[in-house]
């Protein structure tokens, strides 16, 4: 199973799963991993993850985008990208969603 923070480590960025407690300088990472697992002849052995990163910057953030483009892009992964200003904390917020199935 994929280690979702080691994984998205290699990018350089400082990364956390569902938050810092008190943040390090922009730009970081969040990300947060939810999970259904199923299977069949009463046997779990299909986890489909549903996974979220947000990539927090002080400006729009090219670079550090493509670095995690980069790392979904590797593994074949489709994925949806949104971006926005967050106008109380005065940054720009992007997201990437996708799901992750995964045989086990």
């Amino acid at each position: 199973m994929l280690d979702i923070k080691s994984w998205l480590e290699a990018t350089g960025l400082k990364v956390s799963e569902e938050r810092f407690l008190k943040p390090p300088p922009l730009p970081y990472i969040i990300f947060t991993d939810n999970q259904e697992v199923g299977g069949a002849d009463n046997k779990n052995c299909i986890s489909d993850r549903s996974i979220n990163i947000e990539l927090y910057s002080i400006k729009i953030d090219h670079v550090s985008e493509k670095l995690i483009e980069d790392l979904l892009n590797k593994k074949a992964i489709n994925y949806k990208r949104d971006r926005m200003w967050i106008d109380t904390e005065k940054m720009f917020e992007a997201t990437y969603d996708f799901n992750l199935i995964e045989k086990f």
